[in-house]
């Protein structure tokens, strides 16, 4: 078993995970997914494909959903009382 077992490419990372490719593409330019820690390059080129370490992006994924409903972003425009009259 090679160095890069854990890793994966962005389409079987996106398969993994049950999400789309454009969802990490989003979370990553969001940064919940960091570089080096979630995903990195293939090889030390710009343009080498993205490498996934699928457990530490579900982890990753797992913490951002048990956040309190207060550290949600909320859309543009929204105050908190025009959410609680929903």
């Amino acid at each position: 078993m090679g160095s890069t077992s854990c890793w994966s490419v962005q389409r079987q990372a996106a398969d993994s995970l049950g999400i789309s490719e454009r969802t990490l593409h989003r979370w990553r330019a969001a940064g919940l997914l960091k570089p080096g820690e979630h995903y990195r390059r293939k090889f030390p080129n710009p343009n080498s494909p993205l490498l996934y370490h699928l457990e530490r992006c579900e982890q990753a994924m797992n913490h951002a959903c048990a956040r309190p409903w207060q550290q949600l972003e909320r859309a543009p425009g929204q105050s908190r009382e025009t959410l609680k009259r929903h």
